[in-house]
C-alpha cells in the first residue's frame, strides 16, 4: 500500500483527515474553555492540569492529522479554488500549532507553581481556539460546498444513493 493511499483512509474506505482533526481541535477548545474557568476561580487546581493534559494531546493529535491534510490536499489541481481554501486552511492549522505549542511551553513555566492560568495563557488559548474555529470553517467550505474527498473512496455507490434519491446529478465524464 502507498503512503499517500494509507494517509487519505483507502484501508478504511473513507477519509482519514476529518476522524483525526476532532482529536486535537477538541481537546484545545477544552483547554481553552478550562482556562477561562480557571480565570474565574472555578476548579483551579484541577482544570490547571486538565488543561495542561489538553493541551499536550491536542499537540499529539495534531502530529498525527497533519500528514493525513496534507495528503488529501496534495492532489487537488493548483487552479481549482478548493486547493486555494486548503491552502488557507492549511496555514492557519500550521499557525494554530504554533501557538498551541508556545502555550504550552508557558504551561511548562508555570507547572511546579501555585496552580493557575496567567494571562499569557489565556490570551494564547483563546487565539488558538479562535484560529482552529476559522480554520474548520474554511476546511468545511473545502468538504460541503468543494467537494474534496467527498465520493472518493466510494463514488459509485453514492452516485447510486443519491440517484434513488431523485438527486440532480451532472453527467458521468
Amino acid at each position: 500500500m502507498k503512503l499517500f493511499d494509507f494517509l487519505q483512509g483507502k484501508w478504511l474506505g473513507h477519509p482519514l483527515h476529518p476522524a483525526l482533526v476532532h482529536i486535537p481541535l477538541g481537546l484545545w477548545f477544552l483547554a481553552a474553555i478550562f482556562d477561562v474557568l480557571v480565570m474565574l476561580n472555578i476548579g483551579v487546581a484541577v482544570l490547571t492540569r486538565l488543561s495542561f493534559y489538553c493541551v499536550l494531546g491536542g499537540l499529539l493529535g495534531a502530529f498525527a492529522a497533519v500528514p493525513t491534510g496534507v495528503a488529501d490536499w496534495a492532489p487537488i489541481k493548483k487552479e481549482k479554488p478548493a486547493w486555494r481554501l486548503g491552502l488557507y486552511h492549511m496555514l492557519l492549522n500550521l499557525l494554530a500549532i504554533f501557538i498551541w505549542a508556545a502555550n504550552f511551553g508557558l504551561r511548562l513555566d508555570v507547572w511546579n507553581e501555585a496552580p493557575g492560568v496567567t494571562l499569557p495563557i489565556l490570551i494564547t488559548s483563546l487565539l488558538g481556539a479562535t484560529l482552529l474555529g476559522v480554520s474548520g470553517y474554511i476546511g468545511s467550505r473545502m468538504v460541503f460546498d468543494r467537494g474534496t474527498s467527498v465520493g472518493r473512496h466510494s463514488k459509485k455507490k453514492w452516485r447510486a444513493i443519491a440517484e434513488r434519491g431523485a438527486a440532480r446529478l451532472p453527467e458521468e465524464k
